[in-house]
């Protein structure tokens, strides 16, 4: 029997396809593949990332989520007079979990290193679209 309350997730999330840039930190900084793609959903704690190659538990990847809308919802009094065209999450994260899908891979991310204002705005606009 499995315990419900151990499998709930932390974090609210949101199914959207956004544009993700990652690379694997690795060193010397040149081996460093760069790969797009896009997140299969989204949360203030870490996103899961459609990948064409496997990448080990406890990898650390650098990330760039494209988020349209990210300023929308920062607790910053300034951003939202930030041009919305150019809006990212940029963020270290760990891979937690490897599922093959359909030719490539599903990363599971979370977030180990990210800015705390992002963090929220990405909350604040999960949390929104999920009450609705």
């Amino acid at each position: 029997m499995t315990d419900t309350n151990s499998e709930r997730r932390r974090h609210s999330r949101l199914p959207k396809p956004f544009p993700v840039e990652a690379s694997e930190i690795r060193f010397p900084p040149s081996s460093q593949a760069r790969f797009e793609t896009q997140c299969h959903d989204i949360s203030a704690g870490g996103l899961s990332v459609l990948s064409p190659r496997k990448f080990d538990l406890g990898a650390k990847l650098q990330v760039r989520v494209h988020i349209p809308t990210l300023n929308k919802y920062s607790p910053g009094f300034f951003k939202v007079y930030e041009n919305d065209a150019d809006q990212y999450l940029q963020a270290i994260a760990e891979v937690t979990r490897v599922d093959l899908s359909g030719g490539g891979y599903l990363l599971g991310l979370k977030y180990v290193d990210v800015d705390e204002d992002a963090a929220r705005a990405v909350a604040n606009m999960v949390n929104k679209a999920v009450a609705r």
